[in-house]
C-alpha cells in the first residue's frame, strides 16, 4: 500500500513539472513588480531627508510593537523630545496609541494625525488612517462615553446617599412622633384614672 502511494506521489508531481507553464511564466513577473512597487513605496511623499530605513512600513510597525512594552511615562518623556517633522510627527502617534495612554494625550494624538497626514502618500494615509486614526477615534469615543457614565454613578451615588440621610432623619422624627403620642396616650389614661 506505501509503494502505491509513494509512485502515485512521484508520478503526480513528476507530471506537474513536465507541464508547461504559460502562467507561470506571467505571474512572478507581476508578482515581483508587485513586491517591488510596495518596497519602493515610502511611507512619506517626500523622503529626501529622511533615513531609509524609516520610509518602509516595516520600520514603523516594528517600533510600534517595541513602543506597546513601553511604560506611559517613558512614551510621554520621548514625545516631548521630539520635534513636528512628518517622521517624528508619525513617532508621537504611535507613542500615544497603547491602551494606557491618558485621554488627553490620545486626543492630542489625533491632531497630530491630522497634520501628518498630508505628508503621507495615498496609499499609506488609507493604510494608517485604518490602524490608527479610527480605530483611536473609537477608543477616546468609548473612553468619552465611559467618563460621561462614571459622572453619572457618581451623581447618582451622591443623591442615593443624601436620600438615605432623610430617610434616617425622618425616621428619627417618625420615631420622636411616636414617643410623644405614646406619652400623650399614657398621660390620658392616667388622668382618666
Amino acid at each position: 500500500m506505501k509503494k502505491y502511494a509513494a509512485m502515485s506521489a512521484a508520478l503526480i508531481l513528476t507530471g506537474c513539472s513536465l507541464t508547461p507553464e504559460k502562467e507561470g511564466q506571467i505571474q512572478p513577473e507581476s508578482h515581483q513588480a508587485a513586491v517591488e512597487s510596495i518596497s519602493d513605496d515610502c511611507v512619506f511623499q517626500s523622503s529626501g531627508r529622511l533615513d531609509p530605513a524609516r520610509c518602509e512600513i516595516g520600520f514603523w510597525l516594528d517600533y510600534w510593537a517595541q513602543v506597546e512594552q513601553m511604560t506611559w511615562p517613558k512614551r510621554e518623556s520621548l514625545i516631548e523630545q521630539l520635534g513636528d517633522t512628518p517622521d517624528q510627527l508619525l513617532q508621537k502617534v504611535i507613542l500615544s496609541q497603547p491602551v494606557n495612554t491618558p485621554y488627553k494625550a490620545r486626543l492630542r494624538a489625533q491632531h497630530w494625525f491630522e497634520q501628518l497626514l498630508p505628508a503621507l502618500t495615498t496609499a499609506n494615509q488609507q493604510r494608517l488612517s485604518a490602524i490608527i486614526h479610527k480605530p483611536s477615534e473609537h477608543m477616546l469615543e468609548f473612553e468619552s462615553a465611559v467618563t460621561l457614565l462614571s459622572k453619572m454613578n457618581n451623581g447618582q451615588d451622591k443623591t442615593i446617599k443624601a436620600q438615605e440621610n432623610q430617610i434616617s432623619e425622618l425616621k428619627a422624627q417618625l420615631e420622636a412622633l411616636l414617643n410623644i403620642e405614646s406619652n400623650l396616650m399614657s398621660q390620658e389614661e392616667e388622668t382618666q384614672q
